[in-house]
């Protein structure tokens, strides 16, 4: 299980490779997307529920 702050790194890491690819460097694998969309909803639910609690 990683801390919230390990996903906020793991996160800026990829939308910055993300960046890379999108000047035509290099070509992303579908999976890239998908963990980006689960780590931003992980650090949202994560936010959230530290604001709960």
């Amino acid at each position: 299980m990683f801390t919230l702050k390990e996903k906020q790194y793991l996160l800026k890491l990829l939308q910055a490779e993300k960046r890379k690819s999108f000047w035509g460097l290099r070509k992303r694998d579908p999976l890239h997307d998908k963990l980006v969309e689960k780590l931003e909803q992980m650090v949202r639910n994560e936010q959230v529920n530290k604001e709960h609690l």
